[in-house]
């Protein structure tokens, strides 16, 4: 009888154990964004700041809204430009990169953008072609006012 007792004990303690663990997996997951707008659905509204003209010189900085060229070199055929820009990471989805006239700027490859909540800012990150080392633009930033749905989003 003690024998079956005991493993009777040792099968419920392994069994609270495998459910403990799976509970604290469970509990890290996020669930995923895999909303996507309906065919035909109007476009989203956006909240948009555009910065100032800004350079390819490392230390250029826009008075309006903060934005400042941290970085800026050329790798192979392309010149690599970073500008982080004093705005909360939540309120930018998408990027463009604009002439002062308004033209989108020719760039090597899509800009990134780079959400930094311990410093509560955002990095943009875009490449150019080497041949247009005297670039000058403009940072056009928008956030999407579809935020609130779906309710569950990746943080």
């Amino acid at each position: 009888m003690s024998v079956l007792m005991t493993l009777h004990r040792n099968h419920l303690l392994t069994v609270s154990l495998c459910c403990l663990l799976l509970a604290g997996c469970a509990s890290s997951l996020k669930p995923s964004n895999t909303y996507k707008r309906p065919a035909g659905a109007a476009p989203p509204e956006y909240n948009t700041v555009e910065t100032g003209e800004l350079g390819a010189t490392t230390g250029l900085r826009d008075d309006g809204t903060g934005a400042e060229v941290i970085s800026s070199e050329t790798v192979g055929e392309e010149q690599s430009i970073e500008v982080t820009v004093p705005i909360e990471p939540d309120q930018v989805d998408e990027v463009r990169i604009l002439s002062p006239s308004g033209e989108p700027v020719e760039l090597s490859r899509e800009a990134e953008i780079i959400h930094k909540y311990e410093t509560n800012d955002v990095g943009i990150r875009f490449q150019v072609p080497k041949n247009n080392t005297n670039i000058r633009f403009q940072l056009q930033l928008m956030d999407t006012r579809e935020d609130d749905w779906p309710p569950f989003r990746d943080q």
